[in-house]
């Protein structure tokens, strides 16, 4: 089965499919909005850095654990629970203005961390649902689908980030990406 063919007849893996569509998107938009509160000039471009270092290291610690969650526990509520609880933290972000204007780079890093720990969870139950519900001859056109769409979004989220974080604002963008985890919730729902 072709993506396109795959896409048109299973009902179940467009809904991940679109699940994965509107997260990731919204996911690029946060990126963007964050990464403008870094400094990146002035000695100081290792909190840029850091932060980047940061987002990894949630997958190396929680990936062991992830693994069996999604072996063991209804993956569609993991999924459910990951993107509720991911849409409650991003709208966090806004507090990490203080008052002055300045960035609380600890409070940055502690959101961002809870926030990938969680993505930690999510991934390997979306990959674990694939062959769960789609039929073997519709693997290879599903997972090849998911990787590619991972790379699209990338592009296309980033560059509509840049642009709703120049024109709307951060909070708009750190909304937007919380609408993007409920309307993931809602597909896998």
């Amino acid at each position: 089965i072709g993506p396109i063919e795959l896409l048109r007849t299973d009902v179940r893996f467009r809904r991940l499919w679109f699940s994965q569509v509107v997260s990731e998107l919204g996911d690029w938009f946060q990126l963007v909005a964050l990464l403008t509160l870094l400094p990146t000039s002035g000695g100081k471009s290792h909190v840029v850095a850091g932060y980047l270092v940061l987002r990894l290291v949630p997958v190396v610690v929680w990936a062991p654990l992830a693994g069996i969650v999604a072996d063991r526990v209804n993956r569609g509520r993991v999924l459910i629970v990951c993107d509720v609880l991911r849409a409650l933290v991003v709208l966090l972000y806004p507090l990490v203005i203080r008052g002055d204007g300045s960035t609380n780079v600890m409070l940055l890093y502690v959101l961002s961390f809870t926030q990938e720990s969680l993505s930690a969870f999510f991934e390997p139950a979306r990959g674990a649902v694939i062959p769960q519900i789609v039929p073997t001859r519709g693997l290879l056109s599903a997972n090849a689908l998911s990787g590619a769409t991972w790379s699209a979004m990338l592009a296309l989220g980033a560059a509509l980030g840049g642009l709703a974080t120049r024109h709307l604002g951060r909070n708009a963008a750190y909304a937007i990406d919380a609408a993007s985890f409920l309307a993931s919730a809602a597909f896998v729902w």
